[in-house]
């Protein structure tokens, strides 16, 4: 599946911890992460959640209240004097003054989360879908994942059968191309929190097959978001390759990175193939997880680019996820380089 299910496993007015695909694990605070209720004051329990998402197995924050691109900025410059910058600080988007901000908010920012619920309580209700596509679509545009949450299957938290419109939400989002869907009430105190999660699941791959069926492929103008010339090749690289991909119908796109820029960059270019990404860093690793269509894993590099191929072929024909014969393209960060090739 190219996008991520998330599953809030707690409920609690101010506390979520949020299960991402893959060990990917999120604290999610509703309120007063960094900013009391009435100001911009340290909250002392703030101090004691942030340093919860300190934990090596934690990825992302979520900063609720983020009006403006100071607010993340405080999140991550406070989350970085208690721990190294390895987690992420995701915006949620949930108020009007969010909305005004919204692009210094999401360029300050790892990411962003549609809170459609809250949302829908700031706006004329009838505004929420356009602002969900809105926010999506910019995401993409300034390659930052988005979650899309709140609402989305709410009638399962007393009924084992979603509605129809609930289907066609689900639909749409998908549609969207966004990063990940959310379940929140569904999951946290819900009484059928594993058939609102297979639900979610089996609507989201029936929507991915039938796009790729029908080979829609969008003619979305990325804009430019390099900040070096080395960033550019790299980004060419990967628009390139997207396109590649598409037209030679290839089997899957392999991408071997350090750091995960180039990964984020094919997955914001979105191929109608797989994408299996390869790091050497764990943390890098599990923040991939959150992006459209990545499955990542974590490898060893050799010096010799033959090598790191013939492994990972290896891997994942072990794991039955390529077989011999199939087409794939290569991307490297590291050499800067991009091969076609039928695997072995």
């Amino acid at each position: 599946m190219a996008l991520s299910l998330c599953a809030a496993l707690i409920a609690d007015p101010h506390y979520i911890l949020t299960l991402l695909l893959d060990n990917l694990i999120c604290i999610m605070h509703l309120n007063d992460i960094l900013h009391s209720p009435i100001g911009s004051l340290i909250c002392p329990r703030a101090v004691k959640r942030v340093m919860e998402a300190a934990m090596p197995r934690l990825q992302c924050l979520k900063a609720d209240l983020a009006h403006k691109d100071l607010h993340v900025f405080q999140s991550m410059s406070f989350i970085n004097s208690y721990t190294p910058s390895d987690i992420a600080v995701i915006a949620k988007i949930e108020s009007i003054d969010s909305l005004t901000n919204l692009e210094e908010i999401i360029r300050a920012s790892d990411g962003a989360m549609v809170a459609r619920g809250d949302l829908g309580a700031q706006i004329p209700l009838e505004q929420v879908p356009s602002i969900q596509q809105k926010i999506v679509k910019l995401c993409r545009q300034l390659n930052k994942p988005v979650i899309v949450a709140s609402q989305l299957l709410e009638s399962m938290i007393e009924y084992p059968i979603p509605t129809r419109a609930e289907v066609a939400d689900v639909s749409e989002a998908v549609h969207q191309r966004a990063d990940a869907l959310m379940l929140s009430g569904e999951s946290a105190m819900g009484r059928y929190p594993d058939k609102a999660l297979i639900v979610l699941s089996s609507v989201s791959l029936r929507i991915e097959r039938w796009w790729r069926e029908e080979k829609h492929h969008e003619p979305l103008e990325l804009e430019d978001v390099s900040s070096s010339f080395s960033d550019k090749i790299s980004e060419e690289i990967c628009i390139s390759a997207a396109k590649m991909a598409n037209k030679l119908e290839v089997d899957a796109v392999f991408v071997y990175t350090k750091g995960g820029h180039m990964a984020s960059l094919l997955s914001r270019c979105r191929p109608d193939c797989p994408i299996f990404a390869f790091t050497n860093s764990t943390s890098v690793r599990r923040r991939l997880n959150l992006q459209w269509g990545l499955i990542p894993f974590r490898l060893t590099f050799s010096d010799d680019m033959e090598s790191n191929l013939n492994r990972t072929f290896s891997l994942l024909k072990a794991r039955g996820m390529i077989k011999s014969g199939d087409l794939v393209i290569a991307l490297s960060d590291m050499l800067q380089s991009i091969q076609v090739m039928n695997v072995p």
